[in-house]
């Protein structure tokens, strides 16, 4: 008997604790460009993080269309998969594992390689070798990351509110 307590028990521990949400500490509409070889979208979208768990989540008039979470693994609609295979499929294989999470949250990517610090507290990075050839600016107001050689785009930007007195 006390062996069917521990197992009703585990799986109750187990649902519960594969039930939960995460809690993320930010979470902000933006106007979200992609442009690569399998994921096309322009349109608002949301971009929520908490440490290094991101997700954007992507509408099409008002309609959420794709999801991408990225914690342990990467998630969009077509399954979960490392960061490492998340590159490959979607960005481009050379990239370090963790860049699609350092360009939705605004960091620096690359471990900072190429980084110009500017005015108005505007980052960019030029990255260039035979397999890539990147343009990367990030602000509080807006992210850019372009890779020319790759066909790779991707445009975050704040939305702009009305207050009226237009």
């Amino acid at each position: 008997m006390p062996k069917f307590s521990i197992l009703w028990a585990s799986l109750l521990l187990f649902l519960m604790g594969g039930c939960t949400t995460k809690h993320y500490t930010v979470s902000e509409p933006k106007l979200i460009t992609i442009k690569s070889p399998k994921l096309k979208f322009s349109d608002m979208g949301y971009i929520r993080y908490a440490q290094d768990a991101v997700e954007v989540e992507l509408f099409t008039a008002g309609v959420a269309v794709e999801k991408i979470s990225i914690d342990k693994e990467v998630c969009v609609s077509a399954g979960c998969m490392s960061e490492e295979a998340f590159n490959r499929e979607y960005l481009y294989v050379g990239y370090p594992r963790d860049t699609m999470r350092r360009i939705l949250q605004g960091k620096d990517i690359f471990a900072g390689v190429g980084k110009d610090e500017s005015r108005n507290g505007l980052s960019q990075q030029n990255i260039k070798n035979e397999g890539m050839d990147i343009l990367y600016r990030h602000s509080t107001k807006e992210i850019y990351f372009k890779d020319r050689m790759n066909g790779l785009m991707i445009k975050i930007g704040d939305v702009q509110e009305s207050d009226g007195t237009e």
